[in-house]
């Protein structure tokens, strides 16, 4: 048993259960393992969620600044969010609703700041706008995997035109800010 082997039982369980069903002892069962073996690994059920969040955040490692212009790029990263977001909605519920889900050691942060720059933002900007965007970027995915976007705009393609019409206003926000 090693510990990525009890954060990736632990994030099958958040997904499947939502955060609410995790516990030690329901992680142990799934492991085939005592209950306090766990606590080898992982101090408490927060410090798991913590490892859990990171699994999946670090999951990001692959998103890079890559071709086209800072707004292709920018609109890239933001769908790669919502896909990652999306895929752990169980987990995002949780982790949204904390005030430090935005990892400034993490890799999504790094690309992020990274566009910015090569948007041509003022260095003493980069920082505080990233913040910004990931907080709207993160309220939204929020909306929409608790529902509030559908309830809202309507059914169908809500979601997509949503994010869609966001990430626009985003991307037009930052032009104006260079």
């Amino acid at each position: 048993m090693t510990k990525d082997a009890i954060l990736q039982a632990a994030l099958r369980i958040v997904d499947a259960d939502g955060v609410a069903a995790l516990s030690m002892r329901k992680l142990a069962g799934e492991l085939g393992v005592n209950p306090m073996s766990i606590y080898h690994h992982v101090e408490n059920k927060a410090a798991l969620l913590d490892g859990i969040t990171r699994l999946v955040t670090d999951g990001a490692r692959h998103v890079v600044v890559g071709e086209g212009t800072w707004q292709e790029q920018l609109r890239h990263l933001a769908y790669e969010f919502r896909a990652l977001s999306l895929a752990h909605s169980n987990l995002i519920r949780y982790a949204f609703a904390g005030d430090d889900f935005i990892q400034r050691d993490g890799p999504m942060w790094r690309t992020l700041c990274t566009v910015l720059r090569t948007a041509g933002l003022p260095e003493a900007e980069v920082e505080r706008t990233g913040a910004v965007l990931a907080v709207l970027v993160g309220g939204l995915l929020h909306t929409e995997v608790n529902g509030t976007m559908r309830r809202l705009i309507g059914s169908g393609q809500a979601d997509d035109a949503g994010f869609a019409l966001a990430v626009d206003l985003l991307i037009a926000g930052v032009a104006a800010r260079v």
